[in-house]
């Protein structure tokens, strides 16, 4: 890709080109959400570490191949957002910065709608206009595929609340939903012209191999522990390097 080059023409010449710009537009998986409680007010809340998510450790990968040309990051997760809330915010949140490539992924959050036909076509459509508008702006565009949600509820979630988000989440994952969102995703990345770094494809492999894939959640539910962000850190390698 384009960021490649740019990455190493800044590494060579750091002096006469700017940083490398990346930008990562998402829901709280991509903020760096981990761990989920309910708070003194009662209310649902999680912890976040954004210097363990996935945004923070590309760079940082990127960084060690290219000593010189540390690119500059902006994430623009924002936990419990989707798609038609992040295309409403993206000139706000990342364009901005005139970024060299955008990394997009929404569809935990969105597949949660309980009109699942009318928030697929919501969906796509954001979809689409997020992929047009990086691209109009000059920025290369990257789809990242979402990681499963959990298959049932965990004995670890004790307070009701979480175990009935957990039923409605496992619900959406065992009954194929969130699967269509990641299907109509890739359908429109593909018309586009956008390259898939596909996190969703890597999950379904150690699914079907076995892995009990709920225990790769650090809140049970749909956010990756901290070692299983590593897996959109590869998807994302592959896809730079290769494309």
């Amino acid at each position: 890709m384009n960021v490649m080059e740019r990455l190493r023409n800044r590494h060579n010449s750091f002096r006469s080109e700017r940083p490398v710009v990346l930008g990562f537009l998402g829901d709280s998986v991509t903020h760096g959400c981990f761990e989920v409680f309910i708070n003194e007010a009662g209310k649902v809340d999680t912890a976040c570490e954004a210097s363990s998510a996935y945004p923070a450790l590309v760079a940082h990968e990127l960084g060690r191949m290219f000593p010189f040309a540390q690119p500059a990051v902006i994430n623009a997760g924002v936990s419990g957002d989707n798609a038609v809330g992040g295309h409403s915010r993206l000139a706000r949140d990342v364009l901005f910065a005139r970024p060299d490539l955008v990394f997009v992924n929404f569809g935990l959050n969105d597949s949660m709608n309980p009109d699942v036909e009318d928030g697929l076509r919501r969906y796509r459509e954001a979809m689409k206009g997020i992929f047009e508008d990086v691209r109009s702006s000059g920025a290369e565009c990257v789809l990242v595929t979402p990681n499963h949600m959990c298959g049932y509820v965990s004995h670890r979630l004790e307070n009701d609340t979480l175990r009935d988000i957990a039923r409605d989440a496992a619900r959406v994952q065992n009954e194929g939903i969130l699967r269509r969102y990641v299907d109509a995703a890739r359908e429109e990345a593909r018309a586009q012209g956008v390259p898939v770094a596909d996190t969703y494809r890597v999950w379904d492999a150690l699914a079907a191999a076995g892995v009990d894939t709920t225990e790769m959640l650090a809140n049970s539910i749909n956010h990756p522990s901290r070692e299983a962000h590593r897996l959109f850190v590869n998807e994302i390698l592959r896809v730079l390097l290769e494309v």
